[in-house]
């Protein structure tokens, strides 16, 4: 199995580009770290709960599950309801394929993971242009006003993004600029190229 972790901060493409990879990657499972969310706390309200730090997510579980798709055993990976801020009852049975791709904030942030993969890519754009589509996306999946995301932007994505999750653009094999007019999908195509010319170079000298 190989492993592929696709990682950056909010609004910078994670999920448009593991889309592209798993369209041309037909034996392939995702894992993605939005789905490990903890319950929040009965006491804390929605616009007082701070999604973005690695405090928020259920790593044990996520480990646990990446640990047994390696092994080649099915996982059932959680749904998370960000209106209720509580793991929902309803899963997805996850199998174990020919390639895993693990995407999202902190995926580069444990040396135990970052040990198990084959690659990894960092998802990097100007901060204006991940605002704006973090608001397009979040007006248009949650309901919300451009108010109240600015104001969640400032008040947690921006810290966290810049105390933990651009720390680990270090561990990255590689950085992606993804700006507003870049071309995600030619990149993509060029990489699984190179990596094929690479395979069939090493099998032409056995």
């Amino acid at each position: 199995m190989k492993i592929f972790a696709v990682s950056g901060g909010s609004g910078c493409g994670k999920t448009l580009f593991t889309k592209l990879l798993v369209k041309r990657l037909p034996k392939s499972a995702v894992l993605p770290l939005d789905s490990y969310y903890k319950d929040r706390p009965d006491n804390i309200p929605p616009e007082e709960y701070d999604f973005d730090i690695p405090q928020a997510f259920d790593f044990d579980l996520y480990h646990e599950h990446l640990d047994r798709l390696i092994s080649g055993k099915s996982i059932k990976m959680p749904h998370f309801g960000y209106e209720s801020g509580k793991r929902k009852t309803s899963f997805s049975e996850i199998d174990p394929s020919e390639y895993l791709i693990i995407e999202g904030l902190h995926v580069l942030l444990h040396s135990r993971v970052r040990e198990m993969l084959s690659y990894s890519f960092y998802m990097e754009s100007p901060l204006d242009v991940a605002i704006c589509r973090m608001c397009l996306r979040d007006i248009k999946n949650f309901d919300v006003t451009a108010e109240y995301r600015l104001n969640q932007y400032l008040k947690f994505v921006r810290p966290a993004y810049f105390k933990y999750i651009m720390p680990t653009k270090q561990y990255a094999d590689i950085v992606i600029k993804n700006n507003y007019d870049s071309h995600l999908d030619e990149f993509v195509d060029d990489y699984l190229l190179n990596i094929e010319d690479k395979t069939n170079n090493n099998l032409n000298n056995i």
